[in-house]
């Protein structure tokens, strides 16, 4: 199943309104074997959407969990 934007940007608004480690570490294991090439660009397009409106700090850390999860992807 190949996502849309629409529902890649669903998940990275999951992704970054959970509450803890733990609920992020649970996310991230039930989205990863759907997760594709559109949510890696729409992940991307947010990280630069976040530091044009000023949240670098937002922005870092929601691309360094992109990094984290496409590399917990290539290792699948």
């Amino acid at each position: 199943m190949a996502l849309n934007q629409e529902e890649s940007l669903a998940i990275i608004r999951q992704l970054l309104k959970a509450r803890d480690d733990q609920e992020l570490h649970r996310l991230v294991s039930m989205y990863l074997p759907v997760i594709d090439g559109t949510f890696f660009t729409v992940l991307n397009q947010a990280v630069t959407e976040l530091e044009r409106e000023g949240k670098p700090d937002i922005a870092r850390a929601l691309e360094a969990l992109g990094a984290q999860m496409l590399k917990m992807k290539t290792l699948i």
